[in-house]
């Protein structure tokens, strides 16, 4: 027998619920050998073995993350901070920015993450004026937590070609002031703008990227990751070139984003569940509406304090409808973003009608985040076996967006996770980090106390 790996001296939780908690586990080549008291896995694997003491300490098996971004991960850990937990107001975004700014040379572009407008003293996202005077020698882009929003400053509006002349694009729109004139801040589909100016990372930075990424994730006890959007050539050659040299850090499923690759994936023979153990094609992804914290996830009452605004369809209901029928028809799991309830809504139909024209067994279609619910819609999704994939640590980090855009009553059931659970609904718990961070037990606390960071429920 191989060297082994035995694992002991604290409470090792198995998620068998025969035998929940032995006192040892031994483990070869990835592979669970023998679990029980110490005494009887010593004897199983003999003299040799390596040996790991917990020292009281609980072991798990290693968590999966049902819907991430590793290698935006990775690339986050570059970027400038400007979550709430780095700064409290635009006056402290602009200083994290130019102290950014002198030491890059110009005209690079300086990138920040995780900007949350409720939580910071402005109550408003940073305008391009206030980023102007950051810096005037680089384009700055800075991402709204949610990563549905960006906030620009005109280097970055001029590389990008938006004045005001430019329209809205589909699915998208461009704030401006009261004499048309940009703001800075883009949302949705008006975010890609700015995207398509800035250079594409080649294979070997989203490889680095992949590596980085997945080893926050490790160190978290995560160890398996739904790579939720890989949209081009170079991302999915990225892993594969990971797996083939075995420096892939974190078992990866890849969610294809099929809004112009779906013939592709057919024609070639690619569907859900391609690969092996360590690197598998995924569920089929889409987009069909925004963010909470935005104000363009769709819902089916305008946001709170907004006599209009229901937010955005990122792809025409029509469009969702023939994309998922396609996908469906071809052996795809899906996994389709959608927030708000008039989004979830449209969802479940388009799953419905696709599973009444083509009946299949175990599809596991997706609802990614399926935060805005009610019960009604809660009992739907039990009857279609429907898995919803919500993400509690948004709780933990942007409650204040979420109450403020949504009002209490609907606030109530965002990622119910315990009505989920009472109702007999599979749902797979995620973070979507970059947006948060990789720690799964802050999602679980979130599950259990429904407080955010501040202790605020």
């Amino acid at each position: 027998m191989s060297k082994a790996l035995v694992i002991h001296g604290g409470p090792i939780l198995t998620m068998d619920p025969e035998h929940p908690m032995v006192n040892a586990v031994a483990i070869d080549h990835g592979i669970v050998i023998a679990l029980g008291s110490e005494r009887d896995v010593r004897t199983r694997v003999g003299p040799g073995a390596e040996h790991i003491h917990l020292n009281g300490r609980m072991a798990t098996p290693g968590l999966y993350d049902a819907h991430a971004h590793t290698f935006m991960t990775g690339f986050a850990l570059s970027e400038v901070d400007v979550s709430s937990t780095a700064v409290a107001s635009i006056t402290g975004i602009a200083r994290s920015v130019r102290h950014r700014a002198v030491q890059t040379e110009h005209g690079v572009w300086i990138i920040g993450q995780g900007y949350d407008q409720a939580s910071l003293d402005e109550q408003r996202h940073p305008n391009r004026h206030e980023l102007d005077a950051a810096t005037t020698q680089h384009p700055v882009a800075l991402w709204r937590s949610c990563h549905h929003i960006l906030a620009v400053n005109s280097r970055a509006l001029e590389l990008a070609g938006i004045d005001r002349n430019t329209p809205d694009p589909d699915g998208g729109s461009i704030d401006r002031d009261e004499h048309g004139e940009p703001t800075g801040v883009l949302r949705e589909s008006a975010t890609g703008l700015v995207q398509d100016a800035q250079p594409e990372p080649t294979q070997a930075l989203i490889e680095e990227a992949i590596i980085a990424g997945g080893e926050e994730f490790v160190k978290h006890g995560v160890t398996a990751v739904g790579e939720a959007g890989i949209r081009t050539p170079e991302q999915l050659r990225a892993y594969q070139s990971l797996r083939r040299n075995g420096t892939l850090p974190v078992r990866s499923y890849l969610m294809m984003i099929i809004d112009e690759t779906l013939d592709d994936l057919i024609a070639l023979g690619i569907r859900t569940g391609f690969g092996d153990d360590w690197l598998r094609i995924g569920p089929a992804k889409l987009f069909s509406d925004g963010s909470i914290g935005g104000r363009t996830a769709r819902m089916r009452r305008p946001y709170e304090g907004e006599t209009d605004n229901v937010g955005l369809w990122m792809m025409d209901p029509d469009d969702l409808r023939a994309k998922v029928r396609r996908a469906h028809d071809a052996g795809f799991q899906l996994g389709i973003h959608a927030i708000g309830d008039a989004a979830i809504d449209l969802v479940l139909d388009a799953y419905e009608e696709a599973q009444l024209a083509t009946p299949r067994e175990d599809t596991r279609h997706r609802i990614e985040h399926c935060s805005v619910i009610d019960l009604d819609t809660m009992h739907r999704i039990k009857r279609l076996d429907v898995v919803p994939i919500p993400g509690t640590s948004f709780l933990h980090y942007t409650r204040p967006a979420y109450e403020q855009n949504l009002g209490r009553d609907r606030y109530r059931y965002a990622y119910a996770m315990k009505t989920f659970t009472e109702l007999g609904i599979v749902a797979a718990a995620s973070s979507d980090a970059p947006v948060v961070p990789t720690d799964p037990l802050i999602g679980i606390q979130t599950m259990v106390t429904r407080k955010d960071r501040l202790g605020v429920d």
